[in-house]
C-alpha cells in the first residue's frame, strides 16, 4: 500500500511539472508574409494578468480608431485575421471564421477579441479558439476567453 501511495505521488508530481513546463515552452509557427509583415517564427509565452485586461465597448474602440485615423474597425480586424491567419485550416481544409465578440484594454492598448471557429464537414461550426487584434492593426495575439475572463498569450503576428 505504501508503494502504491508513493507511486501515485510521483505521477502527480510529474504531471504538475509537465503542466508548468508547458506554459514556458517555445512554440514554432510557420513563416508567412502579409503586407510587408512577418509572422513571428518563435515566440515565448507572454502571459498578461487578468487584472490588467479590462473589457470595453467595441464602439469605443472603433470611435477612437476612426477619430485618430490610425486604427481599424472590427470588420477590418476580422479581415486582417483572414489575411494573416488564413481562411482554411491547413490540417483538414475546413473553412475558418473570425468574428469579433468584444473588445478589451490591456497594457495601454485596445484590442478586438475574436472568436475563431471552423466549419466541420460542411455541417456545423465548432469553436477552436480566440485571438486579440490590436486596434491599430499591428499585432495579433493568441489568447483565451473563458467565463468573462480574458487572457492574452503568444504574440502570433506583428507588422
Amino acid at each position: 500500500m505504501k508503494k502504491l501511495f508513493v507511486l501515485v505521488l510521483w505521477i502527480i508530481t510529474i504531471l504538475i511539472a509537465f503542466t508548468i513546463g508547458q506554459k514556458t515552452e517555445k512554440h514554432r509557427i510557420d513563416d508567412k508574409s502579409v503586407n510587408n509583415a512577418t509572422v513571428i517564427t518563435e515566440t515565448k509565452t507572454e502571459q498578461t494578468s487578468d487584472k490588467s485586461i479590462v473589457e470595453v465597448p467595441i464602439s469605443d474602440v472603433e470611435s477612437i480608431a476612426t477619430e485618430q485615423k490610425n486604427g481599424i474597425t472590427q470588420k477590418e480586424a476580422e479581415e486582417l485575421c483572414r489575411e494573416v491567419l488564413g481562411e482554411k485550416a491547413e490540417e483538414n481544409g475546413f473553412p475558418i471564421s473570425y468574428r469579433c465578440i468584444s473588445a478589451v484594454s490591456a497594457n495601454n492598448k485596445m484590442y478586438y477579441v475574436m472568436h475563431i471557429a471552423w466549419l466541420v464537414d460542411d455541417n456545423h461550426w465548432s469553436y477552436i479558439g480566440n485571438c486579440y487584434v490590436s486596434s491599430d492593426g499591428h499585432e495579433i495575439y493568441d489568447g483565451i476567453v473563458s467565463s468573462g475572463k480574458y487572457e492574452m498569450t503568444d504574440l502570433r503576428w506583428t507588422k
